[in-house]
């Protein structure tokens, strides 16, 4: 991001309040995993972009979507990535590892990593509030970019997902 690291972030906004209501509604949760270890999306990401359709009606374009990707990746690669990593490594941790202590300091990685996403996701409203309207993409096509580890042609089942989800993404209560 280009603004000062002093610059206060709203943690508790509108996008968070809907990536809650989002993650909790039935079947998103398992999606949206599946995204992420199928089709390598940034589920973060993700909700920035559903979020900009559902909630702000704004579509955006190819190449806001591909801005959106390099604004998020450095805070993603250097907080969310490695905190993900670690807890993943814990949840199975060698029998020499004392297993009640490993836990606990699991569970802290965890709220650490949802305090990551969660301040990510604060950057992703914050940049939505400072990005142009344009004439844009499908939501649909906008989540396809994001994904990472996609052939050509993505498969039916990742297509799937993503209606689901966006479809999920509109029908919602409001905030």
């Amino acid at each position: 991001m280009r603004d000062a690291p002093t610059s206060q972030l709203d943690l508790d906004g509108d996008i968070w309040r809907f990536a809650l209501r989002l993650y909790g509604a039935p079947g998103c949760s398992d999606a949206c995993l599946r995204l992420q270890d199928e089709a390598g999306i940034d589920v973060v990401n993700m909700i920035i972009v559903l979020y900009a359709d559902a909630k702000l009606n704004r579509r955006l374009s190819g190449d806001q979507v591909n801005l959106l990707k390099a604004e998020m990746k450095r805070w993603r690669d250097e907080t969310v990535l490695p905190l993900r990593r670690l807890r993943r490594r814990l949840k199975a941790p060698p029998a020499a590892f004392p297993a009640e202590e490993t836990e606990a300091l699991r569970n802290l990685i965890k709220k650490a990593e949802l305090r990551s996403e969660q301040i990510q996701l604060a950057m992703g409203e914050r940049w939505l509030s400072r990005t142009m309207p344009a004439d844009g993409l499908t939501v649909e096509t906008a989540l396809l970019m994001l994904c990472e580890e996609m052939p050509d042609v993505p498969p039916a089942n990742i297509r799937v997902l993503i209606e689901e989800l966006a479809t999920a993404a509109r029908r919602g209560p409001p905030l």
